[in-house]
């Protein structure tokens, strides 16, 4: 929401912490048939996209995510020509996949008018990558084009909303979804999703590593740093054959000099690998919830996200 001195708000996602931004202006909003849509010019973040008053994306540090979400696992596949995107109605994904010399992406987005704001009011973001003849760009259910599993790919790419609360995006965290995306890799293929806050939401990051985990033998989460949402954030990486995390540096570089990859605000090969080393806290919670089967009731904050989950179920 926005108060009386121009301030947006995200709707808590754990019962005692709240993300503010204060804003100058209100640039779009309208309430799709699937959420409200909201773009904001912040004073410190530029640009903004809100989906159901929780901050999606901004202009300053959307590099930190969008890199992340999508370069490790692009080069650590030695050839990606296929790429399936799953959500990243904003564009930046997109763009960062279309930096690599792919033949086709295919990008299903179930809500058209988040891809028309974005292409309007967040060119920062999304480069002009929706113009490029290279996308077959689809407005349908992410889960169910998932599950009639038309075609294989050699990266996944898998950029939703939140979990919690009423968004179109809560199914791509099913347990069935990962099946599907892993019928949909080609041999060497890597599949690669957003996980969270791994301090807030602790117990999604978890999940979808163990739901992964059921579905494909190499299972990697790491880490970085998106300032807009308070912090860390972490994405979970999957292959049949692939480690990301052990790919060699000069290896990593070489490939980014091959497909002229040099624009890099966040990524880079040294910090493709440092990424993947993670804190105590996180890799023990992580060992804990594989033994267990299940998010272990470890973390810290686990009794202020179990009582968030219980006021959304």
């Amino acid at each position: 929401m926005i108060d009386g001195g121009l301030w947006h708000t995200d709707d808590p996602e754990v019962p005692s912490q709240r993300v503010m931004l204060q804003v100058r202006e209100e640039l779009y909003r309208r309430r799709s048939q699937f959420q409200e849509i909201a773009i904001l010019d912040t004073v410190l973040f530029g640009r903004a996209l809100i989906l159901n008053n929780i901050l999606q994306t901004a202009e300053r540090d959307e590099f930190c995510y969008h890199e992340m979400l999508v370069h490790p696992a692009m080069l650590a596949h030695p050839a990606p020509r296929r790429v399936l995107i799953i959500g990243g109605g904003d564009g930046g994904a997109l763009r960062r996949v279309l930096e690599h010399p792919v033949e086709r992406v295919t990008m299903v987005e179930i809500d058209r008018e988040v891809v028309e704001a974005c292409r309007e009011h967040l060119p920062a973001i999304h480069g002009n990558a929706f113009d490029d003849p290279r996308l077959d760009l689809r407005f349908e259910d992410g889960f169910a084009y998932v599950e009639a599993r038309p075609e294989k790919f050699d990266v996944i790419i898998v950029d939703g909303p939140d979990p919690i609360g009423p968004t179109p995006g809560t199914v791509l965290f099913a347990r069935d979804f990962y099946r599907g995306l892993a019928d949909m890799l080609e041999d060497g293929g890597l599949v690669v999703q957003q996980t969270e806050s791994p301090m807030l939401l602790p117990a999604q990051t978890a999940a979808t590593h163990l739901h992964l985990r059921d579905v494909l033998p190499i299972v990697r989460t790491y880490l970085t740093h998106v300032q807009s949402y308070d912090g860390w954030w972490s994405f979970t990486v999957a292959s049949r054959t692939t480690d990301p995390a052990a790919v060699e540096l000069d290896v990593l570089a070489q490939r980014m000099r091959e497909r002229g990859i040099d624009q890099c605000r966040y990524y880079s090969p040294e910090v493709h690998r440092g990424a993947f080393e993670l804190p105590v806290f996180l890799r023990r919670y992580l060992e804990e919830s594989i033994a267990l089967g299940r998010p272990a009731d470890t973390h810290p904050l686990m009794p202020e996200v179990n009582a968030r989950l219980a006021q959304t179920s």
